[in-house]
């Protein structure tokens, strides 16, 4: 089902559910007609059929049009984060980052120094329909947004505010709507999982009462899963309580269901906000809570404002390209009289020169020759003179380009500032390739990891700097920086690379 709801304030004014079957059906000249189209129509319908002329909306959409994930990375200055971060996300996303329109947040958790991320992408072209849609309907996208987090506005509007870890979870099991799992600490989301509950079930539960159960038995399990997988991902962050929202019918159940796995639970009742009493579902829920955007959640992800500072960037670029074809062209007569002038100085001074180049020919001509090869040397001798000639060009080209380890190693110990220590050093030369590569490994330790970052850049900095380095290596870069535990001591680990060739 699609669910437009419409409020005022907190207060529902009108709310409509849309299914998504009543596009797909209909005559066979209709199946020419694009999906999209029949969206769009069908939804003119619905507004026009019960008076809503909203002209803003805020799109809350299925994780299933998303990629949503969560990680760890170092602690990194605040300037270096967008690069990491799309770097570190290639390795959870199945397509290239290029293809996303994405946006990232992150929190830094002290205790285990590091920095925790939560990112959010959507396809450029899932997006760009979201946006044709609502453009047919002169209705202003003001944000997208993930279900599971439209919800989180709820616990504020309930004056929930219940600190470290906790779980909600909506779900309703006469839906067919996936059910959202998220874990969050102090409010930031640490861990989110979809869930379909209706796939097998419509055939093996054909009575309505039998199938109910079927579907509660498989929540249950779905959510010991995702509790289990959550406990494995972040050990000794355990979650204290549970909060539900869902069909009334099924909270005694789910209490005693969550009360068993040794947890707190609590049910949020949306229909003491609402305004109006309205059969539970879990679309309008979503819906209701995506339209409350005045309460902030937290969660600062803006994917729309992501699109539209690429369309500006884009523009700015059109504009910056018109600009300089406009100028080029202006001064295309210009730039043609220059060269002209400049072809005739050349030919001028050709003419000019021609005497003392001929003057300087035969100059040249009567130098003494010296003919090492006369012109009765056999093959075998001509032969013998190229292996000479080759062996000593060999020879001399060795020489030059030979690297005097010796030198590079004498110099290192006098450049490692106190706070680092080296634990390993890699040298590799390819000489076929003309390539070589020295590796410093080890760890810096001052008691803070911004300091030890420092240092670690600071030695960098002085490897560079050094006319010795500068002289073999071309490029000297700080490959990896973590944050590590040696003996209960956290310490920054490092490998720097020093290359006489760029990657």
């Amino acid at each position: 089902f699609i669910s437009i709801v419409e409020t005022k304030g907190n207060k529902t004014i009108n709310y409509i559910q849309v299914s998504q079957a009543m596009v797909s059906t209909g005559e066979p000249l209709e199946e020419k007609v694009p999906v999209l189209v029949k969206l769009i129509a069908l939804f003119k319908d619905e507004l026009r059929k019960n008076n809503i002329g909203a002209n803003e909306a805020i799109v809350s959409i299925s994780g299933k049009d998303l990629i949503v994930r969560y990680f760890e990375m170092p602690i990194l200055p605040r300037q270096e984060l967008d690069t990491a971060v799309n770097f570190e996300v290639k390795k959870y996303i199945p397509f290239k980052i290029e293809d996303l329109f994405s946006d990232f947040q992150y929190k830094l958790d002290k205790t285990i120094q590091k920095t925790r991320v939560l990112f959010v992408g959507i396809k450029k072209e899932t997006l760009d329909n979201y946006l044709n849609i609502f453009g047919q309907l002169d209705i202003k996208i003001k944000a997208i947004e993930y279900s599971a987090f439209s919800i989180l506005r709820l616990l504020k509007l309930a004056n929930i505010k219940e600190k470290g870890i906790i779980g909600l979870v909506n779900t309703d099991l006469r839906e067919d709507d996936e059910t959202n799992f998220v874990v969050l600490k102090d409010g930031f989301p640490l861990f989110s999982r979809d869930i379909s509950l209706m796939g097998g079930y419509e055939e093996v539960a054909k009575e309505e009462k039998a199938q109910t159960s079927a579907i509660l038995e498989k929540l249950k399990r779905e959510i010991q899963i995702s509790l289990d997988y959550y406990d494995r991902k972040f050990p000794g962050k355990n979650t204290s309580k549970i909060f539900f929202i869902t069909n009334p019918n099924y909270r005694a159940d789910l209490n005693g269901f969550i009360k068993d796995l040794g947890l707190g639970v609590n049910f949020i009742d949306i229909n003491k906000y609402i305004g109006k009493p309205i059969p539970f579902s879990l679309p309008f829920v979503k819906g209701y809570s995506s339209s409350l955007s005045k309460i902030d959640t937290g969660v600062k992800i803006n994917l729309l404002a992501v699109k539209e500072r690429a369309a500006r960037e884009f523009s700015l670029e059109q504009t910056k390209v018109a600009l300089l074809i406009k100028r080029y062209k202006s001064y295309f007569k210009v730039v043609a009289m220059s060269l002209l002038i400049c072809v005739m100085i050349f030919i001028f001074g050709e003419y000019r020169i021609s005497p003392l180049k001929k003057e300087l020919k035969n100059i040249i001509g009567m130098r003494p020759q010296v003919s090492t090869v006369g012109p009765n040397t056999s093959y075998a001798e001509l032969t013998d003179l190229y292996s000479t000639y080759k062996l000593k060009i060999e020879i001399d080209h060795f020489i030059k380009s030979q690297l005097c380890l010796t030198e590079v190693l004498d110099v290192i110990p006098r450049l490692v500032p106190e706070g680092i220590w080296l634990s390993n050093i890699y040298f590799k030369n390819e000489r076929l390739e003309n390539r070589v590569e020295l590796n410093l490994g080890g760890i810096a330790y001052l008691g803070d990891s911004n300091k030890e970052v420092k240092l670690v850049d600071t030695f960098r900095s002085s490897l560079k700097e050094f006319p010795l380095f500068a002289k073999y290596f071309k490029e000297i870069v700080a490959v990896s920086l973590d944050n590590k535990e040696i003996r209960g001591v956290n310490v920054t680990s490092f490998l720097i690379s020093c290359r006489n060739f760029k990657k």
